[in-house]
């Protein structure tokens, strides 16, 4: 098809890369921190203001948002924001960020089993709702940034959409002044665990972050990444701040003000313990950008409107590849597909179901991780002798409490289970060999115990449901790294009877 068109070309590279180096290594800022964690910390580029959230025992006591004070830090005066977590009450506030005359702030709040996250705006002592399309946040945390200009914030949040628990998500500001809906910055970036505690810098294209998803010193770990192009897509390789700031513990909400001497985070030598700000001498340098940016602009002419390539789902037996007679649900709707095969013509964001019979289903994304032309979509069997990993049923460190949205994954099993009455499974679980072997056990059994009874909880009899904890004894690979570590800490389940 031919059709009468201006075109407006721009060649622009964004080839420039941030380079992060800190003089020895973090010292505590004592005059803010106290005997209760702080956490969720943002600085101000307008003014020499500092916010954070600190947890609090028990329910809330207090209409306030924050209470405000001065400390001297280093010799000049800054104004301290301090918002509360209601830990009792499985309520928090976290601040986002400032603006010229305010300050944007999350809020969760917990009701009738359900956590709900929103984000606030404040300023002039008015408190408001800023309205974010389709927003919703099922996670008990939420975390973000607000972009010095004031144009994107990034929101740390789980959706249906994430690739599985907290993942990051870009809000862009419209023309009119309004706010975008979220939308996932991808899986480049995005793991199936956590990443919390954006901090985007000024150029508006460097992103610091905490994950447990990568490996790295501890709990969590702060890395940088650098986006390549104006998707909010594309990012280089996150890498990793290094041991000079992180430790065995967890390190979160890195920020720093352009122009000034220490950049500041959040660290605990333990995971499941108290938060201390900590800053550190730091230095960023973005390499010049010397490629040539070329704009030219075509006048009105025939051209020819190629035809976008199409996005095939195909949906395949994990084992052989062997082609499926499947179908595909999305809400309410369902499409069938004798040869596996289903033709996608758009990029909805949303999530759908591939199942097949006699196998696991499976959930997927309608995203930019879908390639043009053919994807495999690999689904595992439940015929007798099969072992399936579950591998986003994931349990917050040292505990048998599953991460919020494990349940996802679950209600697949569930739904096998009903689809299929004859089934009956062993669920296994599996630590890696690190610490003692007979607590190791123990854990996995006590995990074991949280998945299976999540699994009868919905409906399922319990003579179909068996399980056991075998602790480190049965390592699916290395124990030397911690890369390696990670695929041997798992919950399986075995088809012991179809």
């Amino acid at each position: 098809m031919k059709s009468s068109i201006i075109t407006f070309i721009m060649c622009l590279s964004l080839a420039s890369v941030a380079q992060v180096a800190f003089e020895g290594k973090g010292e505590t800022v004592d005059s803010i921190n106290t005997s209760n964690g702080q956490n969720y910390l943002v600085l101000s580029p307008h003014d020499r203001s500092i916010a954070f959230t600190e947890e609090r025992g028990g329910a809330p006591n207090s209409t306030e948002l924050y209470t405000s004070q001065q400390q001297t830090i280093g010799g000049e005066s800054r104004s301290i924001l301090i918002f509360s977590d209601w830990l009792g009450e499985k309520g928090m506030l976290s601040p986002i960020g400032f603006t010229s005359d305010g300050l944007y702030y999350s809020q969760v709040t917990f009701d009738k089993g359900m956590f709900y996250g929103k984000v606030k705006y404040i300023t002039d002592g008015k408190d408001k709702d800023v309205e974010i399309p389709f927003l919703k946040n099922k996670s008990p945390i939420q975390s973000g940034c607000l972009s010095k200009d004031g144009q994107y914030m990034i929101l740390s949040l789980e959706a249906n959409n994430s690739y599985g628990v907290e993942d990051l998500y870009i809000v862009k500001k419209k023309v009119d002044g309004s706010w975008d809906r979220a939308k996932n910055l991808g899986f480049q970036l995005n793991t199936e665990f956590q990443e919390v505690t954006p901090f985007l810098a000024e150029d508006n294209r460097t992103l610091f972050f905490a994950t447990n998803g990568r490996g790295g010193q501890g709990g969590f770990d702060l890395f940088y990444t650098v986006r390549q192009d104006e998707s909010w897509r594309n990012w280089s390789e996150p890498v990793n701040l290094g041991t000079q700031i992180n430790t065995t513990g967890a390190e979160t909400s890195f920020a720093y003000i352009d122009g000034e001497e220490w950049a500041y985070y959040v660290s605990s030598q333990d995971s499941d313990g108290y938060g201390d700000i900590m800053r550190i001498k730091f230095k960023e340098e973005i390499e010049e950008d010397t490629t040539e940016v070329v704009e030219s602009v075509l006048v009105k002419e025939d051209v020819k409107i190629e035809t976008p390539i199409s996005i095939v789902l195909r949906v395949v037996d994990a084992k052989s590849g062997e082609k499926l007679p499947a179908e595909m649900i999305f809400g309410d709707s369902k499409r069938i597909g004798p040869n596996g095969l289903f033709e996608i013509d758009s990029l909805t964001g949303d999530e759908v179901e591939l199942k097949s019979p006699g196998y696991l289903p499976t959930v997927i994304m309608l995203d930019e991780q879908l390639q043009p032309g053919e994807n495999m979509i690999k689904l595992s069997s439940v015929a007798k002798g099969s072992i399936i990993t579950l591998d986003h049923v994931l349990f917050h460190r040292g505990t048998a409490e599953m991460v919020e949205g494990s349940e996802k994954e679950l209600n697949l099993v569930v739904e096998v289970l009903n689809d299929n009455p004859n089934i009956k499974i062993l669920l296994k679980g599996h630590t890696d060999n690190t610490g003692d072997p007979v607590k190791n056990v123990q854990l996995s059994d006590a995990r074991v115990k949280t998945v299976k009874a999540y699994i009868l909880s919905q409906g399922i009899n319990a003579f179909r449901v068996t399980g056991k904890g075998y602790g480190g004894n049965e390592p699916i690979a290395s124990n030397e790294t911690e890369e390696s570590r990670k695929l041997n800490r798992r919950v399986e389940f075995e088809v012991v009877d179809d």
